[in-house]
């Protein structure tokens, strides 16, 4: 295994990228989440008809922001490691529209290491603009985990922030079946690393399975809290975060639990088949 290597990830600097979408990778990301899997639904049909919209999810940025191929560049210094995602936050400075043109920019904004026989810990953030006017769209937050590659020398992580959630039981609970082939159709909104495709790579990564993109949990959680606290009006979440803990398998039932607490919606996800937590520490930040 090629380790990170310091120097390199400190002078590495993305090229600035212009993405073109419109309403055909709006629904094609929300089929990814499994939204209509009941064709009947009138709550979930404008996600992924584009003759009621489509309403576009504010995790929706994350396919538009993010640049999954960048990391495959040898010049970034990051090595060979199989990596998995840590944590996201993503903070709208307006609602996404369902179509248009934006320009990103990616920067590396921190590499830690948590030792030898451990884990590199990478930050990215990434900057979305209107590629005409310059406005601000989206900012994003992620942090990689790069299984295997600690060891390399770096500082240590600074202990991550947690939210504090409620105590009390759940205001609302929203359980959704992760399809069969949900890894298979997420993956064609962008991100094709072979996790989540090709069985051996993911055994070797130490998985027995190919697992779901750790983004698309992300999403059924979102809209879980738009479904649950926005009247299926994705508008009006102003950031959404949430920390990746376990993986996820296609085949799995998620029950995202929430907590409304004034402009903020904490949030939960559980795998039922397993009893164990895959999102957690989220919080939604709400307009009015």
């Amino acid at each position: 295994m090629i380790r990170p290597d310091p120097g390199k990830v400190a002078a590495w600097r993305a090229a600035p990228r212009r993405v073109r979408y419109g309403a055909r990778e709006a629904v094609l990301y929300a089929l990814g989440l499994g939204l209509g899997a009941d064709p009947l639904d009138r709550d979930e049909l404008p996600f992924v008809y584009e003759g009621w919209g489509p309403k576009v999810l504010p995790t929706f940025a994350t396919v538009v922001g993010h640049d999954f191929e960048w990391f495959r560049d040898g010049e970034s210094g990051l090595g060979d490691a199989p990596n998995v995602h840590g944590d996201e936050t993503v903070t709208l400075h307006r609602p996404l529209p369902a179509e248009g043109e934006v320009e990103c920019r990616s920067r590396i904004v921190g590499l830690y290491d948590r030792g030898e026989g451990s884990h590199a810990i990478l930050k990215v953030e990434d900057e979305v603009s209107d590629a005409a006017t310059g406005e601000p769209v989206a900012t994003l937050r992620q942090t990689g985990v790069l299984i295997g590659a600690g060891g390399f020398g770096g500082e240590p992580p600074p202990p991550p922030e947690r939210a504090a959630m409620p105590g009390r039981a759940p205001d609302a609970v929203v359980e959704r079946a992760v399809a069969g082939q949900a890894a298979l159709i997420y993956r064609l909104s962008g991100d094709l690393y072979e996790l989540h495709a090709d069985p051996a790579f993911a055994r070797e990564a130490g998985f027995e399975r190919p697992i779901l993109h750790g983004l698309a949990t992300y999403g059924m959680a979102c809209h879980a809290v738009v479904a649950a606290c926005c009247g299926h009006d994705p508008s009006r979440v102003r950031a959404f975060h949430g920390r990746f803990t376990a993986p996820v398998y296609p085949g799995d039932t998620l029950a995202t639990e929430i907590w409304r607490d004034g402009a903020t919606a904490f949030h939960r996800t559980r795998c039922l088949e397993r009893d164990w937590v895959v999102l957690d520490d989220g919080r939604a930040e709400l307009r009015p």
